[in-house]
């Protein structure tokens, strides 16, 4: 998310909400590989730590991730959530070298984007998100320079240790069979997710998960393993 949005947002939840009910949390996951909606970003063990500040229905926070062959991403993001509906912004970086407070739009490496998220209830917990580039390093493939507006809309149902999601792009964009890839409607992801506790002790657990991914559109398949800490 736009450090410029992360300050707004900061600001705001200075004044409107209760530092009572403010806290700072920080984690993170171990994945056998990084697959992010479908498309491979990483093919070795990737580390993704998180550190959040949450108060009330406000949260804003960094999340990154590492391998052991030079990847490397940081991304901010900042969000807000009442019942079930949710929004949010987040700002992608995934480009070392280049440099990082550059935020020129023809010329930075940050990408800009804001999701919708819907969820239905506890007790029906179909949810949709829609998620569009709005700024940055997004551009069409056509050398014009315009954005791109890359979307990604997803579904998705969980019960009990299951969660299952399909995503799709409606248009051109950055999906599908890589980034820049994608022509037309494509369907990029389809994922099924199995999670839980591993009780190690009787103070501790660990939660593991797995995910089977297949991305259609490119005819790719993966099989995702993770924990948290």
């Amino acid at each position: 998310m736009k450090s410029l949005a992360i300050a707004i947002v900061v600001a705001i939840s200075g004044c409107i909400f209760s530092p009572v009910s403010a806290q700072v949390t920080a984690g993170a996951d171990v994945v056998s590989s990084y697959v992010w909606r479908g498309v491979l970003c990483s093919n070795g063990v990737n580390i993704q730590p998180t550190l959040s500040y949450v108060n009330n229905n406000f949260e804003v926070g960094a999340w990154g991730s590492v391998d052991q062959f030079g990847y490397r991403e940081v991304d901010l993001y900042a969000g807000y959530s009442v019942g079930g509906l949710s929004l949010g912004v987040t700002d992608y970086f995934w480009t070392p070298g280049e440099r990082y407070f550059s935020y020129k739009n023809d010329a930075t490496p940050h990408l800009m984007e804001g999701t919708l998220g819907y969820t239905v209830s506890e007790e029906i917990p179909l949810s949709i998100a829609v998620s569009t580039v709005f700024y940055g390093d997004d551009k069409k493939a056509d050398g014009s320079g315009d954005q791109n507006y890359s979307t990604y809309i997803e579904l998705g149902y969980s019960w009990d240790i299951l969660t299952a999601a399909i995503g799709m792009t409606p248009a051109d964009g950055m999906y599908g069979d890589g980034y820049g890839g994608a022509t037309g409607f494509a369907v990029c992801n389809m994922s099924l997710t199995a999670a839980k506790d591993i009780e190690i002790s009787e103070k501790f657990s660990l939660p593991v998960m797995a995910s089977l991914i297949v991305n259609p559109q490119a005819e790719d398949i993966h099989l995702v393993f993770g924990f948290s800490f």
